[in-house]
């Protein structure tokens, strides 16, 4: 009996393969190759229609199992499990392939839409654009001839691109139209669209530039995606025009999204490329009219970055940023005043972090070399802010044998040490070499320089003073004098530690004011020893 019903439920290979071939026809996973897709259904509602018994396929009398042990099991592919294929209906086959195509698509969009939303930019952002108003339909079309690079003609482009321009140049329109759906994308898909002409960026970036001067547009223009490309796009563009209004647009972003254009790297190198005008010197080469924007846009970068350097939230990362560093350490002495003294503040400004500086001192090379030749600057003020650096890296305690150690930093220093004329230079450089002197170990280095000894006695000795009319003066020469003392202080103190833990054999070797003679090596003896005197 059991051999009759066994054959009646067994199937021949010939209907199997036919009817796997029907199923792939119309793009659905097949049930007999993988019927623990039943199983595992998520959107059935009971696990409990599902016959089971194809999981025991050697077992006589069918048998309902644990449903956690059902499912840790796998089903093979038995006759027992290929006839019951047959028995599903139309309407379990549907809901089985239903399930088996739309679930992972789920789960795709899902996710990332998850990932986004924790991001605090996402977040910000969809707060920002649940507030925007959407355009009347002149707006509209205006902008569908501007994103539009497959049917619109090149002279339309151009007009559209002047029209957003004209409407954007008026103050009371800045603001509605930062906050007009699709107004900014539009402006910014033709200043990052690779055919997109001169005429067209031209005037979209000018038109981008005027949305940026508000103040209530800072944060909201630079949260749409694609502002931070386009800005970066045409700051290292080779039109001047283009370049200064993208690094203009860029320095009023930059106010109120300090740590997001820091994190920006594209924005990063095309500061970089601005600040150093063209690697092949072809600054020189240009006309005059050319070289005065690019040189603004250079100013006007510098201005930036030392906005950014005066925030301490950024200063650490600013000073690891290495195309930032390396460019202004290029461009230092080599352009003209009013941008060389930003160059050297800014690079002052870095060192005020106290984190900042063992990475500038071991990791920037020649930054401290920049600020050692700008202390014989004829500027006053690159002069101040060099000697202010120094002052700042030499605080650090693991960089002052470096600092000690390189050449001409302690005779460029004492020089500034010995100058009356400046009172701020003179105490800072003072300063400076206090804090070196607080290292035993550049004991030997500052008394082997050329007049550093001789400068600190000068300035302890000096007690002349200047008139009633010139308070701030006469204070900074009381400081000066005080800082002298103090630092042949700490140089002497070295001196006396060092007599006292080098004693000679003579005095018995033991610590403290005791040994073998009772001498004190640490107390000032007055006596003097002659070699074979006549009495």
């Amino acid at each position: 009996m059991m051999s009759s019903i066994a054959q009646e439920n067994v199937i021949s290979p010939s209907k199997m393969k036919q009817r796997s071939r029907n199923k792939a026809t119309k793009s659905m996973p097949s049930p007999i190759d993988s019927p623990p897709r039943i199983e595992r259904n998520p959107l059935r509602e009971s696990r409990d229609d599902v016959d089971v018994s194809s999981v025991r396929p050697s077992s006589s009398t069918p048998r309902r199992p644990n449903v956690v042990n059902s499912s840790l099991s796998r089903p093979q592919t038995t006759p027992r499990a290929n006839n019951r294929s047959k028995l599903l209906t139309s309407d379990a086959y549907k809901d089985m392939n239903t399930a088996v195509v739309t679930e992972p698509p789920i789960l795709k969009i899902m996710s990332p839409s998850e990932n986004n939303e924790d991001s605090p930019r996402s977040k910000l952002q969809k707060k920002l654009f649940s507030n925007l108003r959407p355009p009347d339909p002149s707006l509209a079309d205006l902008m569908d001839v501007l994103t539009d690079f497959d049917l619109t003609s090149h002279l339309r482009r151009v007009n559209a691109c002047g029209a957003i321009k004209s409407l954007t140049l008026h103050k009371a329109n800045q603001i509605p139209l930062a906050r007009t759906k699709g107004v900014v994308p539009a402006i910014t898909a033709v200043l990052c669209a690779v055919n997109a002409t001169e005429e067209e960026r031209t005037r979209c970036i000018n038109a981008l530039m005027h949305l940026c001067v508000p103040e209530e547009n800072w944060k909201l223009v630079y949260m749409f995606p694609q502002t931070p490309e386009a800005l970066a796009r045409n700051m290292a563009d080779k039109y001047p025009q283009i370049r200064y209004a993208a690094c203009f647009a860029t320095s009023f972003l930059a106010k109120k999204n300090r740590k997001e254009v820091i994190m920006n790297r594209l924005l990063m190198y095309a500061m970089a490329r601005v600040l150093e005008v063209d690697k092949n010197g072809a600054l020189d080469a240009m006309s005059a009219q050319d070289r005065k924007v690019f040189v603004g846009a250079r100013l006007c970068v510098l201005k930036m970055i030392l906005h950014l350097s005066k925030t301490k939230d950024v200063s650490t990362t600013l000073a690891r940023t290495e195309c930032i560093m390396s460019s202004l350490v290029s461009v230092a002495g080599t352009m003209e005043l009013a941008a060389n003294i930003l160059c050297i503040a800014i690079m002052t400004n870095l060192t005020r972090h106290p984190d900042n500086a063992y990475y500038l001192v071991h990791s920037v090379p020649d930054l401290v070399t920049t600020f050692v030749s700008h202390v014989d600057s004829a500027d006053a003020e690159c002069k101040k802010c060099a000697l202010y650096g120094l002052q700042n890296l030499s605080c650090a305690s693991n960089c002052r044998q470096d600092l000690a150690n390189l050449p001409d930093l302690l005779a460029t220093v004492t020089k500034a040490a010995f100058r009356h004329d400046y009172p701020e230079q003179q105490v800072s450089a003072l300063h400076t070499l206090k804090n070196l002197s607080d290292d035993p170990f550049n004991l030997v280095t500052m008394t082997n320089t050329p007049g550093c000894t001789a400068t600190l006695l000068a300035l302890a000795n000096n007690d002349s003073t200047g008139g009633d009319s010139n308070k701030n003066f006469s204070a900074s020469r009381v400081m000066a004098q005080y800082l002298a003392c103090d630092t042949l202080a700490t140089l002497s103190h070295w001196l006396l530690t060092l007599s006292t833990t080098r004693k000679s054999k003579d005095s018995g070797g033991g610590e403290g004011a005791g040994g073998k003679g009772g001498i004190d090596m640490g107390r000032r003896t007055f006596k003097q020893n002659t070699w074979d005197a006549w009495s």
